[in-house]
């Protein structure tokens, strides 16, 4: 696959699938095994001064910020700044501009201990722009947020793929995937799926949501080939192979057995739903 400048490509899977091994390979700061992949023109794991120059274009916010919570923000990204090897002049302006752009200017000289969670992953974004990085590896930003922090996280994101950033988002929230990526990569020590979120839907079996006026019949037999999902007092959920031609059986057979329909109507299997019988496969 290929990720492009202003595009997010959100990495889903449980916990110990290897998203965030997966990210910290492509950001050359693990050694692959095996497998290949270019980097912002650089092939990964060949030769150091790659690695090197992928590091360079590469931003990496971690799930866990790892700050000195006794040093100033402004302290923090001075120091991390300069690991990137920014000269003195352009680091300034560089920390300057980023503590403007995440709203922490007011709080530049207080002590990051004393930051809030939704602050600290501001900070960390700001810490992982200061080198205008081409490519952001995002784990977990939202992780623990409360939902107005999640809510700014998410704006931020948006402005920094209008500004070109290629962006990899790891996440284990679905709505977030679904909300913010361009293409969806599940995997679970492999690949599952990759295309993008309404290729996800599209690719499950149809579904179809029958509603009656009365309990369905005792006698009722479902036709071959047709699976039940759920079922209530008054309403059937079949998951088909084929909508157009199962669903006049399916009616056939219900209406055959004495069932009073109320509405026959197609259902979009839900992401979570879609998701979780990837995994179970």
């Amino acid at each position: 696959m290929r990720l492009a400048g202003g595009q997010v490509l959100a990495l889903l899977g449980p916990n110990g699938a290897g998203k965030t091994t997966t990210m910290r390979m492509l950001a050359g700061l693990l050694a692959p095994t095996s497998g290949s992949a270019t980097v912002c023109g650089y092939a990964l794991g060949k030769l150091d001064e790659d690695n090197d120059a992928i590091r360079a274009r590469c931003g990496v916010v971690p799930e866990a910020p790892g700050f000195y919570e006794r040093l100033s923000a402004q302290q923090n990204l001075q120091f991390f700044g300069g690991l990137q090897g920014l000269p003195s002049a352009k680091l300034n302006l560089r920390v300057a501009a980023e503590l403007d752009r995440f709203g922490l200017r007011e709080r530049a000289n207080d002590r990051v201990g004393t930051y809030s969670k939704g602050m600290k992953q501001r900070l960390s974004l700001a810490r992982a722009l200061l080198h205008e990085p081409a490519l952001l590896f995002l784990d977990e930003p939202t992780a623990g947020l409360d939902p107005r922090a999640s809510a700014q996280l998410h704006q931020l994101i948006g402005e920094l793929r209008s500004a070109g950033k290629g962006i990899v988002l790891s996440t284990h929230t679905l709505e977030e995937a679904e909300a913010l990526a361009d293409e969806i990569l599940i995997i679970d020590t492999k690949v599952l799926f990759i295309g993008r979120p309404q290729d996800l839907h599209s690719s499950a079996a149809p579904q179809l949501r029958i509603t009656l006026s009365d309990a369905v019949p005792l006698n009722w037999r479902m036709p071959e080939d047709c699976q039940l999902i759920s079922q209530s007092t008054h309403q059937l959920d079949i998951k088909l192979h084929d909508l157009h031609a199962q669903t006049p059986q399916v009616v056939a057979s219900l209406v055959s057995a004495g069932a009073q329909l109320l509405s026959v109507e197609p259902r979009r299997q839900a992401l979570r739903e879609r998701y979780l019988e990837l995994l179970s496969r």
